[in-house]
């Protein structure tokens, strides 16, 4: 009886063992082939990244540039860019919302694209946030005004559809531009009255100008660009961008063109754009080499804002490299309760023990409101891609501190260096939000988790803690 009772459960054994083959172990296999095969196919088709002046340009003659901090400012700002344009426009966005905001912006690009001037908008097609829908561009190109998708890649392309253009700018005339981290949507220009971003742009004036925009040329002609009437309709569109303005957005509108913006503008004698090339592949990415060599080239201190602050292991050795020369780093980014991406909160919590360096703060924004506007939310968080080298050199674009802005996506930033008055102008403005938030690692009373959470909601806290394990896998996607 024992022979046959042992039989009986060798038998079973090797028929788990079996079971477990046919039903994990072949269908892994099977998906890491079809993964592999795909991620070969990808690189096979883009190759090697080439060269293009178009992603790197640096100049010495003068520069105009001003800090646009608030959101009412920038939207003003934007405005008058267009109604001045002569020649050409040039937008590309992440986010292109269907809202108060981009009512009005799209209906100035329609104006001036009936004037003659020639209006080309390129928007990601990020399904999570995509908004544009082929049923809005039927009305703006029968106005006159171009629009494509970049990178319609469906889910079945793994690989292709994480690569996203995150960038941000807004050109004209090749002459004058504004570039940095504000999307199109009520909630980048405090208009939200539910959620709003503190963020921050540069409006600059001078030949690099003229860089951005053949780096827009080089995105508008790549092969990851679709027109949207090859695309399929989808649900219909909820709201007509140009048609007549409500008195509400008439109102709006009439405050913003009397509006004066409170800039203080200054001259930058040697501005640089840095800008990745086309496509997925780390390859491809040069924005995150330009970023490092400059923390690494600092000699004194290094402020920085980002709103997702997510360091992997070369992150942290650049950290550590920068720490060891003696140079002060500042860190300035959302608590849980200024921002809706728990998932990189998540993230941080678990390596503040690896952020404990000498040298380092880290402080956590909590959300409160800095510029109102009567309607305007009471909730706010950073949104700003921003740093001030050594209170001389400063950089503004779309670069987040995290994965996906090194690896996967297209980013840009511009440089300007030698403008102490640049610098300070935003190390000021940095302050003021540091002033409203707590420090985590490093400064005056540090409150690590504490003040990491800030005065996060429960559901809030629930997600995170429930996303933990899974923001520490998919780390690199953060």
């Amino acid at each position: 009886m024992a022979v046959k009772s042992g039989l009986v459960r060798q038998l079973f054994k090797w028929l788990g063992i079996g079971l477990a083959v046919v039903l994990v172990g072949i269908p892994l296999v099977f998906a890491l082939v079809f993964l592999g095969i795909q991620e070969a196919t990808e690189r096979q088709w883009l190759g090697k990244a080439p060269e293009s002046e178009a992603i790197a340009a640096r100049s010495k003659a003068p520069h105009r540039v001003a800090l646009l901090d608030v959101g009412f400012d920038s939207l003003a700002e934007r405005l008058r860019l267009i109604e001045s344009a002569q020649k050409s426009i040039e937008l590309e966005f992440f986010i292109y919302q269907i809202d108060t905001s981009s009512r009005l912006l799209t209906q100035a690009l329609a104006r001036k694209a009936q004037q003659g001037v020639q209006v080309r908008m390129l928007v990601d097609f990020a399904m999570p946030v995509f908004k544009l829908a082929p049923q809005y561009v039927k009305t703006l190109e029968a106005a006159g005004v171009q629009v494509r998708y970049y990178n319609t890649a469906g889910i079945q392309r793994i690989f292709a559809a994480q690569h996203r253009t995150h960038r941000k700018l807004l050109v004209a005339d090749r002459d004058r531009a504004i570039v940095g981290g504000r999307n199109i949507g009520d909630e980048y220009f405090d208009l939200s009255p539910h959620y709003n971003f503190l963020d921050s742009d540069l409006a600059l004036q001078g030949p690099i100008a003229g860089a951005i925009t053949d780096s827009f040329d080089l995105y508008w002609n790549s092969a990851w660009v679709t027109h949207p009437n090859t695309l399929p309709d989808s649900a219909p569109a909820t709201q007509d961008l140009l048609a007549e303005l409500s008195l509400t957005e008439t109102e709006l509108s009439r405050e913003l063109a009397q509006h004066q913006s409170d800039l203080r503008s200054s001259t930058c004698n040697d501005m640089e754009f840095i800008t990745d090339y086309p496509g997925s592949g780390v390859e491809r990415r040069k924005v995150f080499t330009a970023v490092s060599k400059l923390a690494l080239e600092a000699q004194r201190e290094i402020t920085v804002e980002t709103p997702y602050l997510v360091l992997l292991d070369d992150g942290v050795d650049v950290v550590r490299s920068v720490l060891a020369r003696g140079v002060q780093l500042r860190f300035l980014t959302n608590s849980l309760h200024s921002t809706d991406a728990f998932y990189t909160v998540s993230h941080l919590a678990s390596h503040l023990e690896q952020l404990q360096l000498p040298g380092l703060q880290a402080w956590a924004y909590q959300g409160a409101g800095i510029h109102h506007r009567p309607g305007s939310s009471q909730r706010w968080g950073v949104h700003a891609k921003r740093a001030v080298f050594d209170e001389d050199t400063v950089i503004v674009g779309t670069y987040n501190i995290d994965p996906r802005s090194a690896n996967l996506n297209s980013e840009l930033i511009v440089i300007c260096r030698g403008n102490p008055d640049l610098a300070s102008a935003m190390k000021v403005s940095m302050q003021t939000r540091i002033a409203n938030s707590k420090a985590v690692i490093g400064g005056p009373s540090p409150g690590g988790m504490e003040a990491l959470m800030g005065d996060a909601d429960a559901a809030s806290l629930r997600l995170m803690r429930l996303t933990a394990p899974l923001s520490d896998w998919l780390d690199f996607l953060l």
